[in-house]
């Protein structure tokens, strides 16, 4: 998995941020985690998952292909980070091209 760098969070403070990606380089179970990322299957904007839905055989295989734009404690915060990206892009004027809009 990659990782933005300024990664957008929702309800994570720094501290728990720093452990958090410790605990997710490390390949650990963390409940409640939520991610952010670009279209695994080049189709959409944004995707949402639960952190340990990655962690599944079948995602294990794309791990270089996982660009993580955001981390939340629960899914109502992704839908937010999900939402302020998307309001940004508009607001850019970018043509929804996620990439561009974060400077990719």
């Amino acid at each position: 998995m990659q990782l933005l760098d300024g990664v957008y969070t929702y309800g994570i403070s720094e501290k728990k941020l720093d452990k958090t990606l410790k605990k997710m380089k490390n390949g650990k179970i963390i409940p409640g985690l939520w991610l952010v990322t670009l279209p695994l299957f080049k189709d959409g904007i944004l995707e949402i998952y639960d952190y340990n839905q990655l962690l599944q055989p079948f995602y294990k295989t794309m791990d270089d292909s996982i660009f993580i734009i955001g981390i939340s404690k629960d899914r109502a915060g992704a839908n937010e980070i999900v939402t302020e990206i998307v309001q940004g892009m508009y607001d850019a004027n970018v043509d929804f091209d996620v990439r561009k809009y974060l400077g990719m």
